[in-house]
């Protein structure tokens, strides 16, 4: 079983947490956008040695034809992929297609929904696009399709379930009555009802014809996931304590309750005998019941105790940060037509063999990634930070990787002008580090509360860290602090050096953007202040700041937005310069060209976009990256690009021709 861990990160902040919503729900958004370009350089990985065949990110549901044969997986990546069940071959993958997929009882359509609110039909036979079907006012939570294949029925997360007809696309029914999202929506085997389950606690059955309440089921828990027997006569919740209750239909009592898991139900399948139920959960485990005795016959995936996560929990965090382990470990399932092949899936895959217990192949996840990278002074050396508590040193020429080096909750790196000391901030117990880039040999290390970004001085004597809501600048040789600013209110989040090095910019999770004398400490200006009323009253609606950058050896700083917005600024001003707006996507990263000529920003739908900075206009939109995009850098000289990657990749580009150069791979 996997111990590569994930964790959440939540900061206590209202709109910190929209932040990090945006860096991850939006970005899957617009992958499923169209765009029309000026020019754009479209890139195919023929040169690339990364071969990749999983999900970048968790998957969220399975599905197993009707014939047996293949099975479908879909992602939070936005991708979904279309396997052999006997081989485990990649047959076809839908491209930001959505994150929750099934597959109609009649084998020939594939239905999908996103969290941009839509649902889509594709024909699997083609693999081309159906129809898209609009009418959620919010994400969509749940998919089912009546028996006869006629009927779609889709839960969200703006309180209703919708039912369509699936020849037509057309919706003619809206059922209204939840307080909160709907967790799930099923249909009964006859057709008549609908089953849903609510974050309010109760479960509705509602009649189809009249579209009213049948009946309310009440309880001290929310129902994540619910199925049906095949009789129509026994309704079975999983819930978020791990337990699953079992109800009569037709008089509303619960009859019986499972238990064997530890935490909640993530999928819930009935086989097709109507004779054994087989359960997946966030512990991990995957578990088959006698559907008659409610008695346990097999778990297939143990689960993993709490004790193995919580040791690798970081040892020195920022305040006002909040980190709860997340195993990554919640397993959804799928049951063959024939009773005699499970799928389990977190982020890997697994086929079992149902009588035995025994796996028979597994297919392996890529949830690994290249967290961030930054380029040497002298255009000789690559830094990657990586999610697997690595940094890799690579030789940009030769494209080979020279040294690792392992360290733990690494947040931040940056390279001393002179390319011999790499510097790295972090929340393990020594949270600044300095390395011999050399040797990879730890130097010195600095105290300090737990570090999210650093920085280095042109001249290579002062260390600039952000911790909490200050920033700090120090001896980089002694460790002796040299200034303390202290104006942000919120936590600091980027630093960045620019205009000849006498310039740092900062911006902070509440959205400011500050702008300090090196030499002095002193603040010169503020560019941006967090609008705090605007923010608590406005939340859903809000604009988040998202990136920034200032060009080297000139003033200008950049700032990028959710929205695809960027704002160009005199750091010396703070007039406006320009505002460029990306259509494809809000914007993830940014870099500025030495010269100050070129912006480069990437986009939530895994696109690079190239600017020129004195007219506004767009240069060149480079395409190659296969998920979100978390940083970009440009060499010293102004010729090449580097971009890192959830899709466990980095690519260097040509900045003139925007053509891909190489690709690194984990």
């Amino acid at each position: 079983m996997s111990k590569n861990f994930k964790f959440k990160i939540t900061y206590c902040i209202v709109w910190t947490t929209l932040f990090s919503l945006i860096q991850f729900v939006l970005p899957v958004a617009a992958q499923i956008k169209k765009s029309n370009e000026i020019s754009e350089t479209q890139v195919k990985n023929s040169t690339n040695k990364c071969q990749f065949t999983g999900h970048f990110n968790h998957i969220n549901s399975v599905n197993i034809t009707p014939d047996g044969r293949k099975f479908i997986t879909a992602s939070y990546d936005n991708n979904i992929k279309l396997w052999d069940i006997s081989t485990g071959a990649l047959l076809h993958t839908f491209r930001g297609a959505g994150s929750i997929a099934l597959i109609s009882p009649d084998g020939k359509t594939l239905i999908s929904a996103s969290n941009d609110k839509t649902i889509k039909l594709w024909d699997i036979g083609t693999k081309k696009l159906i129809r898209t079907l609009e009418g959620h006012s919010e994400q969509v939570s749940s998919l089912a399709i009546s028996f006869d294949s006629k009927t779609l029925i889709s839960g969200s997360w703006d309180k209703t379930i919708k039912l369509w007809d699936i020849s037509t696309g057309k919706l003619f029914r809206r059922l209204r009555g939840h307080s909160e999202w709907v967790n799930y929506a099923i249909i009964t085997p006859d057709g008549t009802t609908v089953i849903s389950s609510s974050s309010d606690k109760t479960i509705k059955l509602w009649d189809i014809k009249t579209a009213r309440e049948i009946r309310t089921l009440k309880g001290n828990v929310s129902i994540s996931k619910l199925a049906i027997s095949a009789d129509g006569k026994t309704l079975f919740g999983g819930s978020d304590d791990g337990n699953i209750k079992v109800w009569d239909i037709e008089t509303g009592k619960e009859t019986r309750i499972l238990k064997g898991h530890s935490e909640r139900i993530e999928s819930l399948n009935i086989s097709l005998n109507g004779e054994t139920l087989v359960s997946g959960a966030w512990d991990g485990s995957v578990k088959l019941w006698n559907i008659k005795t409610g008695k346990l016959i097999r778990t297939f995936r143990k689960s993993i105790q709490q004790p193995e996560i919580s040791q690798q929990l970081p040892k020195n965090p920022p305040s006002g940060i909040a980190i709860s382990y997340n195993a990554n470990l919640d397993t959804t399932t799928a049951i063959s037509p024939d009773g005699n092949t499970l799928v389990s899936a977190s982020d890997d895959i697994q086929l079992w063999d149902v009588k035995t217990g025994k796996q028979i192949l597994s297919i392996e996840g890529h949830l690994d990634w290249f967290q961030y990278v930054t380029i040497s002074s002298d255009n000789q050396t690559l830094v990657s930070l990586n999610s697997d508590n690595t940094i890799n040193i690579w030789d940009k020429i030769s494209v080979k990787k020279i040294r690792t080096i392992k360290d733990n909750w690494v947040r931040s790196v940056a390279i001393s002008p002179d390319q011999k000391t790499l510097v790295t901030g972090g929340w393990d117990n020594k949270v600044i580090k300095l390395w011999d880039i050399q040797t990879g040999k730890l130097i010195r290390t600095f105290e300090d509360g737990g570090v999210d970004s650093v920085a280095i001085s042109l001249d290579g004597n002062i260390l600039i860290s952000a911790s909490d809501e200050n920033i700090k600048l120090r001896d980089i040789l002694t460790g002796k602090l040299i200034h303390t600013l202290k104006e942000h209110s919120f936590q600091v989040n980027a630093i960045v050096i620019g205009n000849n090095g006498d310039t740092l910019v900062s911006s902070s999770t509440g959205d400011e953007i500050k702008v300090w004398d090196i030499g002095t400490g002193k603040l010169i200006r503020t560019l941006k202040e967090t609008n705090i009323d605007e923010r608590i009253n406005n939340s859903q609606d809000v604009i988040l700041l998202t990136s920034i950058a200032i060009s080297p050896n000139s003033p200008i700083v950049a700032s990028g937005y959710s929205d695809g917005t960027i704002m160009l600024q005199n750091a010396n001003t703070g007039q406006n310069i320009h505002t460029l707006k990306s259509h494809i996507g809000g914007v993830s990263a940014l870099a500025i060209s030495p010269d100050g000529n070129n912006l480069v920003n990437s986009t939530y739908d895994n696109s690079i976009q190239v600017w020129d900075i004195p007219t506004g206009q767009l240069i060149h939109t480079l395409k190659g990256h296969l998920y979100n995009i978390s940083s970009v850098a440009i060499s010293s000289d102004g010729k090449t690009l580097v971009s890192s990657s959830y899709d466990n990749t980095m690519k260097m580009w040509d900045m003139n021709n925007g053509k891909l150069l190489h690709t690194f791979c984990n």
